[in-house]
């Protein structure tokens, strides 16, 4: 024989109320407001185990309370508790009805999307929405570090995507966020917008490799793409790797890059006030420049009351070598080391200077013509040349570079050997 009120406990059951706070709703809606201890001795429940059901059937507004001493719960009327299923139900399928077709783009979209355990070594993601379902379930899961190597346009793709709210999210549980990008003036609103929750630096020569690395367990590599500003969705294929060796790699190469690139604030200082004050010094005209200079040491000797002002020549030919090699690099090709070495050949044959490659790897060039072979000034050109070429690798490359200094004093027909090494 059939309990008494086994369809409504079903029917309860089917709409997640529990059998136990089924029988309970029961027993309020046949012998009306009862307390919690009545309500347990009617459903056969001890008292603990009552209450907590009637928690339960109070927060989804089965059950509603009276106050008084002691409380009493009144429960919902079947009459309205039928309502309520039948315009909820309603609703349900017209919510249906009307967004099939999203519901079924987001299915597929699940679909393709790996999960976070997925055993694989290697899972090829296409789509940019197939890749932002992922990334935030994975930013979700983050425990200690996110970092980021991303494109100038990238920032603003995060944002429409709602992978920075994520971020921001992350960052509140303690998780530490670092993002290396090229910050310009077209994307400077979203650099700010980013150093607000991570830290952010900028590069002036982004890495192939573009990706993001969560903790120690996986990594997103951007394989190919339109990565232009309203590129093509579907030609997006990215990467997601578990494979300890080939994160170890990304690793690497993310933290080489970091310490080489400068803070975020750095470069929004120099886009939002820029250097008005500049010192051209023109081929052939270097007199005026020059004259100026000693107009201006002369003022600060004069404003401090001194008779000598030495200045620092290492720092000064450094400054001369940075800003030459980064003039010389914008004309170079290349971001492997032996491409860029055979297009500084190239460059250097052309203007007139010899450049020899004597050995790939590790890296050893030869010089012929520049002024480390000027016998009239070798100790300049000591320090001159290698900080010319560390700058043109580091800009071209991305990376950290030392490069040996030449023997001083050495015959002009010989040139002068170099030997570079990444840091």
């Amino acid at each position: 024989m059939a309990r008494s009120g086994a369809g409504l406990v079903r029917l309860l059951a089917e709409r997640g109320v529990p059998e136990r706070a089924a029988r309970i709703y029961i027993a309020a809606c046949r012998d009306g407001p009862q307390t919690a201890s009545e309500l347990a001795r009617m459903s056969g429940l001890q008292r603990v185990e009552t209450y907590r059901h009637i928690q339960q059937l109070h927060e989804a507004g089965l059950l509603r309370s009276m106050g008084g001493r002691p409380m009493r719960f009144r429960a919902l009327s079947a009459e309205e508790l039928l309502e309520r299923w039948i315009r909820t139900t309603t609703e349900d399928l017209r919510r249906l009805e009307s967004g099939r077709d999203h519901l079924l783009r987001e299915f597929q979209e699940e679909i393709a999307t790996p999960e976070a355990n997925d055993g694989r070594k290697f899972v090829v993601m296409e789509r940019r929405k197939t890749l932002y379902s992922f990334l935030r379930r994975q930013i979700g899961v983050a425990r200690r570090e996110i970092l980021l190597s991303l494109s100038p346009s990238a920032l603003a793709r995060f944002i429409d995507g709602g992978i920075d709210r994520e971020l921001r999210t992350a960052r509140q549980r303690g998780v530490k966020i670092r993002v290396i990008t090229e910050i310009n003036r077209g994307n400077l609103p979203d650099a700010k917008h980013f150093a607000t929750f991570s830290e952010i630096r900028n590069t002036r020569t982004m890495p192939a490799a573009r990706g993001v690395l969560f903790d120690k367990t996986g990594a997103v590599v951007y394989v190919a793409g339109d990565l232009r500003p309203g590129g093509d969705e579907d030609q997006l294929v990215t990467v997601w790797t578990t494979d300890t060796d080939f994160l170890d790699l990304v690793r690497v190469q993310f933290q080489q890059l970091w310490n080489h690139c400068a803070p975020s604030e750095h470069r929004i200082v120099e886009l939002e006030e820029p250097r008005t004050a500049a010192l051209p010094v023109r081929l052939g005209r270097e007199v005026e420049s020059f004259n100026r200079l000693r107009e201006i040491t002369q003022l600060g000797m004069q404003v401090g009351g001194l008779r000598e002002l030495p200045f620092d020549l290492p720092e000064f030919i450094d400054t001369v070598a940075r800003q030459v090699g980064r003039e010389i690099a914008s004309e170079l090709d290349g971001e492997l080391p032996l491409e860029v070495a055979r297009s500084l050949q190239e460059y250097y044959r052309a203007h007139n200077v010899g450049f020899e490659i004597l050995r790939p790897e590790p890296l050893l060039v030869r010089t012929d013509g520049c002024i480390a072979c000027d016998g009239a000034s070798p100790e300049v050109g000591r320090l001159l040349c290698p900080a010319i070429l560390r700058t043109i690798f580091e800009a071209r490359t991305g990376g950290r570079w030392e490069v040996a200094r030449p023997e001083a004093r050495k015959r002009k027909r010989a040139g002068h050997v170099f030997a570079l090494s990444p840091l």
